[in-house]
Formats: structure tokens, C-alpha cells, sequence
């Protein structure tokens, strides 16, 4: 079970031998960091004190040419919260609407789609917002890579370069919050109203919204591993296709 307490990320210089690591601890923190929605404490606060030190442990995340471009925006105002997920729902109804019928009829699908419903109707009432931003924007990069004369349209790589940057250290700070005891979850459909929550919460120009996360301490038992595909349907070796590298 993880600890509810605040914990101080280790500070110190001298590494740790990798024969001294907890690989159980750390296995279990990297399988069952789930996207919690419906489980979050809304009545708890979360000292913003934790969510420093997790930032902290985000920030050691690599970046391209170590630019760290990232920035984030840590939101706990209440009237802000609540500005900040009348624009989310706004962007989520449209979305909703058109994905009704085209979602699997599945248990599970239909259990995270409600899942997010129910985020949406109480995400004012979570009570820290973290937006991942960055200085990069993906029109700016795709500009800068089409001087290349590439073969293929740079879109893609722009905005895997753009995002790339943001994701490794976003995903370094969910778990930092997970093995706090805190839940998260990393959302992007506000971001269909970006120069709206800007204009809300101060973003200047030249800075690009990267998602929306959530936080707040989880209620119930641990988590468990999630239900994914068996590994021999998503991975390849040396040929797509070939799921085997003894063939």
C-alpha cells in the first residue's frame, strides 16, 4: 500500500547501486498507476507542498538537448477550478456526442467512459489542476522542419518532438503522486478551448497547453494492474508483423 504521508524525494548526490534498488516497489508503482477519475478524495486538500516535490521528480525526466522547455501551471483556486472545468465540459459535450455509437460495447470501455463523465461533472471540485505547457508550439517546429525538404509531411514529427518534451516528465510526476497516495489521471479536451483558459489563467502568448492533470489523493484499496493485450499483439521485432524474435 502506498503511504499517504508526505515523503522527501532523495536529494542526495551519491547514487544508489542498482543491486540496492526496491525493483518490487518500483515494478509496482510503474503497473498499477492507474487514470483515476472517479476515486479521488474531493473532500481531502492537497498541500501543495507534495506537489512540488513531485514536479521536482518530474523535472529530472529527459528533454531534447536538455532545453527542458516544459513548464507548469499549478492551479488551486477555487473560482479558477471552477472557470478552468466549465471550459473542460464545453470541450468534452461536442466529443461526447459524436462518439456515441462508435465506442465498444465492452464492459470495460463503457466503464472508463462513464469514468470520465463523472471527472467531468466534478472536476471543479478536485482540488489541484496541473497544466503541463511547453515553449515549443507544433506549427512553429513543422514550419522549421519543412525548410528540410523532407520526403514525408513534418506534422508528425513536429508534434512528437513538441509533446515529446512535455510526456516523460508528466508521467515522472504521476507517479511521483501515486506512490504519495495521490491519484491523476492526464487529459487533453480542454485544450479545444486553450485561448479561453490563456486568457483565464494568464498563459502569454508562445506558450503551448499540453494537457490537464487532475490531482488529489485517492480513496479505497490499492490499485492492481490494469487489463491490456497480450504482449505478442502489439510488439514486433525486426519486421511489422513478426511477433517473435526467435522465428
Amino acid at each position: 500500500m502506498p503511504t499517504t504521508d508526505t515523503q522527501t524525494a532523495n536529494t542526495e548526490d551519491e547514487p544508489i547501486r542498482i543491486e540496492d534498488l526496491d525493483r518490487r516497489s518500483i515494478d509496482h508503482v510503474l503497473t498499477t498507476t492507474r487514470a483515476v477519475r472517479r476515486r479521488l478524495d474531493l473532500d481531502r486538500p492537497v498541500p501543495l507542498e507534495v506537489i512540488d516535490e513531485c514536479l521536482e521528480i518530474g523535472l529530472q525526466a529527459p528533454t531534447g538537448y536538455n532545453l527542458q522547455n516544459w513548464r507548469w501551471l499549478v492551479i488551486s483556486d477555487e473560482e479558477s477550478r471552477h472557470e478552468l472545468a466549465d471550459s473542460y465540459r464545453r470541450s468534452l459535450e461536442p466529443f461526447v456526442e459524436m462518439m456515441e455509437g462508435e465506442l465498444p460495447e465492452d464492459e470495460q470501455t463503457q466503464k472508463v467512459a462513464a469514468s470520465s463523465t463523472y471527472l467531468a461533472e466534478h472536476l471543479h471540485e478536485v482540488p489541484v489542476h496541473v497544466i503541463p505547457c511547453t515553449t515549443l508550439s507544433v506549427r512553429e517546429e513543422r514550419e522549421m522542419w519543412e525548410q528540410m525538404e523532407y520526403e514525408s509531411d513534418p506534422l508528425n514529427m513536429a508534434a512528437s518532438s513538441v509533446y515529446g518534451e512535455v510526456w516523460p516528465a508528466a508521467w515522472s510526476f504521476m507517479l511521483a503522486l501515486r506512490s504519495r497516495g495521490l491519484g491523476s489521471s492526464l487529459t487533453m479536451i480542454h485544450l479545444a478551448q486553450e485561448p479561453t483558459v490563456a486568457e483565464l489563467l494568464g498563459v502569454p502568448d508562445g506558450i503551448s497547453q499540453a494537457g490537464l492533470i487532475p490531482v488529489a489523493y485517492f480513496e479505497g484499496e490499492d490499485f492492481r494492474r490494469g487489463t491490456r493485450r497480450p504482449l505478442e499483439d502489439v510488439a514486433f521485432y525486426d519486421q511489422w508483423g513478426q511477433t517473435s524474435p526467435f522465428n
